[in-house]
């Protein structure tokens, strides 16, 4: 049985800017192709969720400078949603996109 290889999509590193508005992955920014992302927290701390529901500074999955978040499928990439942890920072993700999960 032929297996898939596990690779980045090409040219699908995006950086996106965390704001005081909750917001995810722009859907244009978002290859068709994307089954897994991981996210590299570059600047400061931020709250996500993934499920489509909104976060707020309380609500939500702390992730600070350094951290990376990893995104296991299409609905988590899509429902993925961030919001600054303080107010006044500036917060970015860099955020690349792979064909498959590393799990399959």
């Amino acid at each position: 049985m032929v297996k898939s290889n596990f690779s980045p999509i090409p040219n699908a590193l995006v950086t996106q800017t965390v704001t005081n508005t909750a917001a995810g992955i722009s859907a244009g920014s978002i290859p068709a192709g994307a089954r897994y992302a991981e996210g590299y927290v570059r600047t400061a701390s931020i709250v996500e969720t993934r499920d489509g529901t909104t976060p707020t500074t309380t609500k939500g999955n702390q992730w600070d400078a350094g951290e990376i978040i990893y995104l296991r499928s299409r609905a988590e990439i899509t429902g993925f949603q961030a919001i600054e942890q303080d107010t006044g920072s500036t917060e970015t993700i860099d955020w690349q996109f792979f064909n498959i999960s590393p799990e399959k």
